[in-house]
């Protein structure tokens, strides 16, 4: 069941100052099948893969967990309930409309996907414009890049041929992931601030974003390595406690975590937004 999930939304319990909570996802679902909705109660689908969030956390639609009103025109309001017997339903609250075509946003391919929290721009030949939002609720001051990588997997291309040498997991990653950022993407901002940003992705690649966790690249890159700060990734293999740090909040919108091992997993630390133009 876990192989054939997608994820929708990631809800925040604490949304940092001036955080735009109108999110959206483009789904694409084939015609003709069923599908059942899941709600993962504090935890994500990529930590129940594998096994960093227990199995008693999810919880499968039913008449306890998720009430479905038809509001019409092939749209649905989703009301989720995740301590059933409650009565609340209001605890995610989500609308749903179905569509026989919608544009998904540039970026978005692999979004739904296990650790798909990426910008896919495979298929584009073209320099892509980028706006980014940045939230913060966290009192370390992290910082927020991109690196490309050479397939969904997360394998980094080292010699430059196209096919990724370097798994995550594997000596070495953080440092490589973080020489091979794009450049002129550095985001930051101080606690309950909001700052926008611009910068340029290549076309025809996948690009992965990286959490440093109070510190800047500098001090992963230098002789030093007393001064390392830690590093988070989509990538849960390459992540020190293997634990999930990244969530796919809507379209483009990244939530982080900062705190080793999950900490109070509310995923708003810093919180990056993107638009193409």
């Amino acid at each position: 069941m876990l192989s054939r999930s997608r994820s929708i939304f990631s809800t925040l319990g604490n949304s940092p100052n001036g955080f735009d909570t109108n999110l959206t996802r483009t789904l694409d679902l084939d015609a003709g099948i069923r599908f059942r909705l899941l709600l993962v109660q504090n935890g994500t689908l990529d930590g129940l893969r594998n096994g960093t969030v227990p199995l008693s956390q999810l919880l499968l639609s039913s008449p306890a967990s998720l009430q479905v009103s038809d509001v019409g025109n092939s749209t649905f309001d989703l009301r989720f309930e995740d301590s059933p017997g409650s009565g609340q339903f209001n605890d995610a609250v989500l609308q749903m409309q179905l569509g026989t075509e919608a544009d998904k946003p540039i970026g978005t391919n692999l979004q739904d996907q296990q650790e798909g929290e990426v910008l896919d721009l495979r298929g584009l030949t073209d320099t892509q414009t980028a706006t980014f939002t940045v939230n913060r609720e966290a009192a370390y001051n992290n910082f927020v890049g991109f690196f490309s990588v050479a397939d969904a997997n997360g394998s980094i291309d080292i010699n430059g041929d196209g096919i990724g040498d370097l798994l995550p997991g594997q000596t070495g990653y953080g440092e490589a992931a973080v020489k091979n950022r794009v450049g002129g993407i550095n985001l930051s901002v101080g606690n309950q601030g909001q700052a926008s940003f611009t910068g340029q992705f290549e076309g025809g690649s996948i690009f992965a974003p990286f959490l440093i966790v109070n510190g800047t690249p500098d001090q992963l890159l230098d002789s030093n390595p007393n001064n390392n700060p830690a590093i988070y990734f989509p990538y849960l293999g390459a992540n020190s406690d293997k634990v999930d740090h990244v969530r796919m909040l809507g379209n483009n919108v990244f939530g982080f975590e900062d705190l080793t091992n999950g900490g109070d997993k509310d995923f708003n630390d810093i919180i990056v937004s993107v638009k193409f133009n």
